[in-house]
């Protein structure tokens, strides 16, 4: 009973040395981002906190970099990427903990802004990654199942006709099809309005009766509308896992709901609020935004198509060559969106394996830095430049990028040419993936839903990619001390 208690007291006392390990990190770093009435907006993706803040003249890089657990920073986009890794979303919690019990209001400082103005790139960049970061775990997961159930069915291990696989294929389409409800709830953070309203509005979207309706008036004619109070004509479309509908729906949900509050009393704003605030923009979305993000999303679909058509290899080359820095400059997640895209209207992608070839080549290059370094540079660094490379291997390249090749800008470019030549062969040969995995070689099972060649293809880029990329690295890249 003693040595139990015992045991549980030491528990609870490594538990809060971690907690107070974690306070003083995040203190430090809200210290060098110039307080915590500085931060505007605190989101994250798999690997890095994006951070908005009034005033990035506050700010301190150097006093970041040197805090224990920060990998990297970068300011992009008009925010500050704090790489962390894999203990990202702990960081987050704990700092959404300090800013909720803060008693200064966050980001109440003075803005300038107008600094904003003509970067809308920037801004978009910046939404698309804040909104696909958080969902990109969900989606991945899914698309994993999806992939290895088809590795399974190839390889004959199980039936295709199978109740096993007629359930796990069920939950992991479910997913996708109802992935504009995902991207809603992501995107209500990033444009500040009620999660729940815009749920309801993704729903709307998705809505069984009005897909049967579709389905019976096409039966009848070829028109699918509706007439909403004599005046408003309604298309009825299929919006299963469409990502660019629900992401203006919520856009325009964050325009309505201000618009509508200022107009209702005070007394009645608790029910009339979010009344007004979803029939208007679930009205407004099917009538006329919903057909316009389709439209947007099939012209985005035609521009990818048409640049492989004119020339697979230069589209590939292209893809593969700008992949790492991409990374670099957390703009990556903004492939997401286009690959989900061509899933949804060719069931295939020929992007998503580039991305993969991408984090290989990246690892490639890094364990080229370890190779060099092992006999010139003390264990514990050599350790550290081995395991970034593990981790790209993995999938998480951030360690490898910020805490090695941003050292050697020769080893940036030689594992950007790696994954530009790979790539180009890639997509000549068209190894393409029919679900959104993770960029890791542990989804190279998922090729197999694309034939036994595929999956050959995949396996020998990865592998080459990898190789080439340590070569290139070795030949041409030189320490300080070679």
């Amino acid at each position: 009973m003693q040595i139990s208690e015992s045991m549980g007291g030491f528990g609870k006392k490594a538990s809060a040395s971690k907690q107070n390990a974690m306070t003083e990190k995040l203190s430090l770093m809200i210290d060098a981002l110039g307080g915590i009435g500085n931060i505007s907006d605190a989101t994250h993706c798999m690997t890095r906190l994006r951070l908005k803040i009034a005033d990035q003249s506050k700010a301190s890089e150097e006093t970041l970099k040197s805090i224990k657990g920060v990998q990297g920073v970068v300011f992009a986009e008009g925010q500050i990427q704090i790489i962390i890794g894999v203990e990202v979303e702990k960081w987050h919690k704990a700092l959404q903990a300090i800013m909720a019990g803060s008693g200064a209001a966050v980001g109440d400082e003075d803005k300038p802004k107008d600094k904003d103005d003509g970067k809308l790139f920037q801004n978009v960049m910046r939404v698309v990654a804040g909104i696909f970061g958080p969902v990109v775990p969900a989606i991945a997961g899914a698309g994993m199942l999806m992939g290895l159930l088809s590795g399974l069915i190839a390889t004959n291990v199980i039936s295709e006709t199978s109740d096993t696989v007629y359930f796990f294929r069920s939950i992991s389409v479910a997913v996708f099809f109802f992935l504009p409800m995902l991207v809603s709830f992501s995107a209500a953070k990033m444009f500040r309005v009620n999660e729940y309203i815009a749920l309801a509005v993704a729903a709307a979207m998705l809505s069984p009766q009005l897909a049967d309706k579709a389905a019976a008036l096409k039966a009848a004619s070829d028109a699918a509308e509706l007439t909403v109070l004599g005046v408003v004509p309604i298309e009825l479309m299929n919006y299963g896992g469409a990502i660019v509908p629900a992401i203006l729906a919520v856009w325009l949900l964050s325009k309505v709901t201000p618009l509508v509050d200022s107009m209702v009393p005070t007394v009645a704003k608790p029910v009339f609020t979010p009344l007004l605030a979803f029939t208007v923009t679930a009205t407004a979305t099917l009538s006329a935004v919903g057909p316009l993000g389709m439209w947007l999303s099939n012209g985005a679909g035609w521009v990818v198509s048409s640049l492989l058509e004119i020339s697979p290899t230069l589209t590939g080359f292209v893809f593969g060559l700008t992949r790492p820095i991409t990374i670099v400059f957390g703009i990556h997640h903004s492939m997401t969106p286009i690959s989900l895209n061509n899933f949804a209207l060719y069931g295939k992608d020929l992007l998503m394996p580039i991305m993969c070839l991408g984090n290989l080549a990246i690892a490639g290059a890094t364990m080229a830095i370890w190779y060099k370094q092992r006999k010139s540079v003390s264990k514990e660094q050599s350790s550290i430049t081995a395991g970034s490379g593990v981790t790209a291997i993995l999938g998480i390249t951030e360690p490898a990028l910020f805490g090695v090749l941003t050292k050697y800008t020769k080893a940036m470019f030689t594992a950007s040419l790696a994954a530009g030549v790979f790539g180009a062969i890639s997509v000549t040969l068209d190894t393409h993936l029919t679900s959104y995995i993770l960029s890791s070689v542990f989804s190279l099972p998922a090729y197999l839903s694309a034939g036994t060649q595929n999956f050959i293809q995949a396996v020998m880029g990865v592998c080459g990619v990898f190789v080439l990329s340590f070569v290139l690295t070795t030949l041409f890249v030189k320490l300080d001390d070679e």
